[in-house]
């Protein structure tokens, strides 16, 4: 096994941002794309993009030499098997689509031997994604939240089959992260964790609220905002880049 070699499964806002926080925290992450084309893209992302490691550079939290030297620590290919091949982990953040996702995992299986398999969905059960593999037990979820750089949690959830090793290697990466993480259970029929379940139900209300004429957006983002010391109201979020459904 290559020292500190991890795998990060797609490059978008997510994995580019996952890949980051690896790299500036000494791992040698191999970023892993369809094509030469997204390969690019999350190579521009990282580096120049939002809160990539140019902006890091800039606001102080990075010199110029650690910028240059988390570079080194990333390479960039199409290839699965050369981005999985001795790793410690593998770390997989595409599109958040379950067919998806259940496609790298069974190539996953094919590929790797029996290092963890975490997952950086948002909300699909552990058990769903753990049946492409024929060992359900190297599998859990590490669901980061975007950006990655900047915010603390992380939630990892567990199934029933997940080896307890496998929890303990997530919860040890959050730390050496300088994230927060919270473990909890699997919990198969329901999309969402604890964060973004919790959330979604106070946005749904919110918008119940307004349209039923009791209140408007505004007024709803200051009752929470001023009254339970919420940093930004959902409504506000909303306006600062979350998509509602």
């Amino acid at each position: 096994m290559a020292d500190n070699a991890v795998a990060v499964i797609g490059g978008g806002i997510m994995g580019s941002g996952i890949a980051q926080v690896l790299a500036r925290n000494g791992y040698e992450v191999r970023v892993r794309e369809l094509n030469d084309e997204l390969l690019e893209a999350a190579r521009e992302r990282l580096i120049s993009g939002s809160f990539g490691l140019d902006d890091a550079v800039e606001g102080g939290y990075l010199t110029e030499a650690e910028r240059d030297a988390t570079l080194d620590r990333l390479t960039f290919t199409t290839d699965l098997e050369t981005a999985t091949q001795d790793t410690e982990f593998v770390i997989e953040a595409v599109t958040e689509e379950l067919s998806i996702k259940g496609q790298v995992f069974r190539a996953l299986n094919e590929v790797t031997d029996d290092q963890p398999l975490f997952s950086n969905t948002s909300g699909f059960s552990v058990a769903s994604i753990a049946n492409a593999v024929d060992d359900p037990s190297r599998v859990a979820v590490t669901h980061f939240f975007n950006p990655v750089p900047v915010m603390e949690l992380v939630e990892i959830v567990k199934a029933p089959e997940t080896d307890p090793a496998v929890v303990e290697r997530a919860e040890a990466l959050a730390e050496e992260l300088g994230k927060t993480a919270i473990v909890v259970d699997d919990d198969p029929g329901s999309y969402g964790f604890v964060a973004n379940r919790i959330y979604g139900a106070m946005r749904r209300e919110a918008q119940r609220v307004v349209d039923a004429g009791v209140a408007t957006e505004e007024q709803v983002d200051t009752a929470l905002e001023a009254g339970y010391n919420l940093p930004v109201g959902p409504f506000s979020l909303r306006g600062i880049g979350e998509e509602w459904d």
